[in-house]
């Protein structure tokens, strides 16, 4: 059990009690709950909760809206419990604490168990004690991990079907960490890198670092330090594969629709109305008001906007320009 101040928590078992009083939460707002417990006292953007808790399905942020408040309302949570961050996001903010010992319980249960279930380590390594023991060592922290003593081992293996990160030496006997970094960018393969080396440079951390590594370990790698890093690239691995599932769901309902349905989809995206698609396409208005029903169908949306958010995944909308906040 989790206690948030009166409200006591069972993520397994979804219930809540406050003050001893069953509380009905929904599946989703006990979804929300468990994002923002995996970073306690961190900011966890919009984007994140979205793409974790309706990791299949385009919505509107008013949803998002709706499950805070009712998380507040049921939980008896104050807004500085659960902090509303205007335009960013949320943040649970639990008692603060120096170290683990002092941290409290609900923090501690999600140290130990929640982010660490978040994704697969995969290390590859073409040294085997090395590879052997670094397994054994994320392995005895609690996190699943994995060794490959070469990069065809890796890729012959990975499926990328559960979100997954990549501890990879710089230095392989056949190619290098940067030749199976190349590959995975090509294959589109949401996994975090983090690098390691034995005899690591300023332009080898750098060349890695823009070409998108999630960070860069000086052998041989003291456990806290190891830590931190493997947490960091677990967490982006989520939301990667949260993404990439996301984008790969989208793209599998368009290529439902009809030749016709596409080009009424393509109008509707620039935000032409009814009587105007049926004179550009020549067909009659209630024909296009069939066509635009069958297409928030097929792509699960409810709304316009959940059109355009599918639009934009689809690549057939820029990606909304980032206006400077007003001082």
């Amino acid at each position: 059990m989790i206690q948030l101040g009166d409200a006591w928590l069972s993520l397994e078992r979804r219930e809540a009690f406050v003050q001893g009083i069953p509380v009905r939460l929904g599946s989703r707002a006990f979804a929300v709950l468990e994002v923002l417990l995996a970073s306690p006292n961190r900011l966890v953007t919009k984007d994140e909760l979205i793409r974790s808790v309706w990791p299949d399905t385009v919505v509107e942020e008013n949803n998002l809206q709706v499950q805070i408040s009712s998380l507040r309302r049921l939980l008896k949570l104050d807004p500085h419990q659960l902090e509303t961050v205007p335009r960013r996001g949320y943040r649970l903010n639990l008692a603060c604490a120096t170290d683990s010992t002092a941290a409290p319980p609900a923090l501690r249960q999600v140290e130990t168990e929640d982010w660490m279930q978040q994704a697969n380590v995969h290390v590859v390594d073409d040294e085997p004690a090395v590879c052997a023991a670094l397994v054994r060592q994320l392995r005895s922290l609690g996190i699943d991990a994995r060794g490959y003593e070469s990069a065809q081992a890796f890729l012959s293996t990975c499926t990328f079907e559960r979100p997954g990160c990549l501890l990879l030496d710089v230095r392989l006997r056949d190619g290098s960490g940067f030749d199976l970094q190349d590959e995975l960018a090509r294959r589109q393969a949401p996994c975090p890198i983090v690098f390691m080396t034995g005899f690591g440079t300023i332009d080898m951390s750098v060349r890695a670092m823009k070409a998108g590594a999630e960070g860069f370990l000086t052998k041989p790698v003291n456990e806290p330090q190891l830590l931190a890093t493997v947490r960091e690239a677990m967490e982006q691995a989520r939301r990667r594969h949260a993404q990439s599932t996301l984008c790969s769901s989208v793209r599998a309902r368009y290529a439902t629709l009809t030749e016709r349905e596409r080009q009424v989809f393509e109008q509707l995206l620039r935000g032409h109305l009814n009587k105007e698609i049926a004179s550009q396409l020549g067909l009659q208005e209630v024909t296009v008001k069939v066509h635009k029903k069958h297409i928030m169908t097929k792509l699960a949306a409810r709304t316009l906007v959940d059109l355009l958010m599918a639009g934009r995944v689809l690549g057939m909308l820029p990606e909304p320009h980032q206006h400077a906040e007003p001082a």
